[in-house]
Formats: C-alpha cells, sequence, structure tokens
C-alpha cells in the first residue's frame, strides 16, 4: 500500500543550507505541485546544522507563492525534521575543492552520513521511508548508510530503501551526446534529448555509460566515444574547475535529484504502483544473501559486488526487480574497456565503506 495516501507528502532535505540543498529546495519549493494530485499537499523539512543559514533559507522560500509547506529545523532539531517522512534526501556533507577526488571526502562524510543514519533509524518508519543518498563518495558512503541502518533495525529489509543517486550521470550523458550528435550533423537541433543508460557508481571509472544503447550514440567515431565517455566520467571535475575553488557542481546535482524525488511522487500518493530508476544500491541483505533473484542473476556479472548502479523497479516495499539487460547487451568496448576496471574500483570503493 502506498505510505501517504490519505496524508500529506513530507520530504526532508538534510544539508538543505549548502550549496546542493539550497537549490534543490528551491526547486522542491516551487515545481512539486505540479506532481501532486489536487487534493494533496507537500510539507518540506529542511534541515542543517547552520542555524542561521537554515532559518534564512526556509524564510527566503516560504515567500513564494505554491502550496508546499516549508519548515527550517537545525542542529539538534533533526527529529523533528524527520518525523514521519515519506522521503529523506541527504546532500550534507563537505563539497569537493580543486584536486580533490570524491573519494577523498570519505572520513569526514562518514561521519556525517553514520549520525544522519543513526537519526533516520530513531525517527523515521523503515518500512515507508525512501532514502536517497546525494553525498560523496556514493560508491562508500551507501555501504556506510545501509550498514548503519542495519545495525539499529534488524529485520526490516532497510537496504532495499536506501538508493545513491547516480542521476547526474545520465543526466551529464544525456546533454553530452545532445551536443556532440548536433554538432557533427548526425540529429537536427530539438529540444528532445536521448537518455543514456549509466551503469556501475559514481566516480571516475566506475562511471559506465552505455551510448551503444542510445539512439545516435552507436553513430559516433571510437575517437568521439571515447571522449564522450572520459568527459560523462569526470564531468564533475570540469565544473570544480571552472568554479576555481569555489564550489562543485551544485546545480546539475539540484536537477539530477530534483528529477528523482518528484518520481517518487505517484508511488508515495497510490498513483502509480511501480516508478523506474537507476540508482546505486545495495544487492545483498543484512545476512548477505541477494535481495531477489534479480540482484542474485546480476551479482553473477558483477564480480559479486554487494553494491552496484543498474536500472531498476521501485515499490512502496522498496528495490524491486532489477534490469539486468543493459549488461547483457554492452559492446565489446564497454564490457572490456569500461566495466571491467570500474567493477576493480567500485571493490575498493565498497571495501573502504564497509571498513569504517
Amino acid at each position: 500500500m502506498p505510505h501517504s495516501i490519505n496524508g500529506d507528502v513530507k520530504i526532508a532535505v538534510l544539508g538543505a543550507a549548502g550549496g546542493i540543498g539550497q537549490s534543490l529546495s528551491l526547486l522542491l519549493k516551487t515545481q512539486l505541485t505540479r506532481e501532486l494530485p489536487n487534493h494533496r499537499h507537500a510539507q518540506l523539512a529542511l534541515y542543517d546544522v547552520n542555524a542561521d543559514a537554515v532559518r534564512g533559507v526556509a524564510a527566503d522560500l516560504s515567500h513564494i507563492d505554491t502550496g508546499v509547506t516549508v519548515t527550517g529545523y537545525e542542529g539538534d532539531r533533526i527529529g523533528e525534521a524527520l518525523e514521519g517522512t515519506d522521503i529523506v534526501l541527504i546532500p550534507a556533507g563537505v563539497p569537493r575543492k580543486p584536486g580533490m577526488t570524491r573519494e577523498d571526502l570519505l572520513v569526514v562524510n562518514a561521519k556525517i552520513v553514520k549520525s544522519i543514519g543513526s537519526s533516520i533509524a530513531q525517527h523515521c518508519d523503515l518500512n515507508k521511508v525512501f532514502i536517497l543518498l546525494i553525498s560523496n563518495p556514493i560508491n562508500s558512503l551507501v555501504p556506510v548508510l545501509v550498514k548503519e541502518l542495519e545495525s539499529k533495525s534488524q529485520g526490516t529489509q532497510v537496504e532495499r530503501r536506501v538508493l545513491g543517486l547516480t542521476k547526474l550521470d545520465s543526466v551529464r550523458a544525456s546533454a553530452f551526446l545532445h551536443e556532440v550528435t548536433i554538432k557533427h550533423g548526425l540529429k537536427p537541433k530539438s529540444n528532445t534529448l536521448d537518455d543514456v543508460p549509466v551503469v556501475g557508481g559514481h566516480s571516475g571509472e566506475t562511471i559506465v555509460p552505455l551510448f551503444s544503447q542510445a539512439p545516435n550514440g552507436n553513430r559516433l567515431s571510437q575517437d568521439a566515444l571515447e571522449a564522450l565517455v572520459q568527459r560523462v566520467q569526470f564531468g564533475g571535475d570540469e565544473v570544480v574547475r571552472a568554479k576555481n575553488g569555489a564550489g562543485s557542481a551544485t546545480l546539475c546535482m539540484a536537477h539530477a535529484a530534483y528529477t528523482v524525488a518528484a518520481s517518487f511522487i505517484p508511488l508515495i500518493t497510490g498513483q502509480k504502483r511501480s516508478i523506474s530508476g537507476t540508482f546505486y544500491v545495495a544487492l545483498k541483505d543484512a545476512q548477505g544473501q541477494p535481495i531477489n533473484s534479480s540482484a542474485k542473476r546480476l551479482l553473477g556479472s558483477i564480480n559479486d559486488l554487494p553494491y552496484f548502479a543498474v536500472p531498476l523497479e521501485i515499490t512502496s516495499q522498496g528495490v524491486d526487480e532489477l534490469d539486468t539487460s543493459v549488461l547483457e547487451r554492452m559492446t565489446k568496448y564497454e564490457r572490456e574497456r569500461l566495466l571491467a576496471p570500474c567493477l576493480g574500483k567500485l571493490e575498493g570503493g565498497i571495501r573502504n565503506g564497509l571498513s569504517l
């Protein structure tokens, strides 16, 4: 059963005063009513450790003329922010600076994510809430968060409700492919962009864009294809350099996160029985067993790695069927040059997260 079929939809943003958090909160406040049935309302709970900043953001957003209710919470009020939530979005953490990889953020952001996980376990219904992690490094922090939640909540299958957001990778792949195919005369100018499946992880070589499975993607020269793959894998570095130390990829990440959050509304309100998307998720439960039969099939293709991003279905019970066909349709180049190094790097990222 959908969990907010008669009540308000409540979304918490943890780290709402940061670069991603502010932009994401703005999108939720201004756009979310488009996704809601007319008789339903949304509550936006904004939390940050920076009390003055989050109070300011909440006050500022509350002046915007939509029906989304905005409340700010700070410091030790995280429990109030989380109480009764349907979706928890987590952009909290330290952003990247020039010369830093996402992995450089691990130790400090792991402490933040562990603390948040403990609060979620204490204040949220773990049979109901969807937990969407944005904080980097995703490859390691999703295992950190799942491990923390499992330790606090036996018997809930909470690993099926924690979703690492890799949407930005497919957003970039779609945008860059659109740009290149128009530039090379492979398609006319238009406002329609082709979807590109992206699997693996969310850092450098662990990002595996499957351009062969996108319209026009297989029409590119090998050199153009490899340049496109490189740009998707290291697109975050491009933004960090362009901002010259003043920030990381906040605006495009907020857009990607909003798109994902909005896709959950029909599921939460009972308009749909399932939704689809690509997420970095746990493939094994707390006992080390595959979460379902499709996860078991996938594990056989990825060296038994317990976390991986792949297209999947989500129901009110969390992660459901995983689409393993995208891996089966990979080209030789994608399998040997992209997937193989991805698996090696991803194994290290997962191991680092589980060791904390």
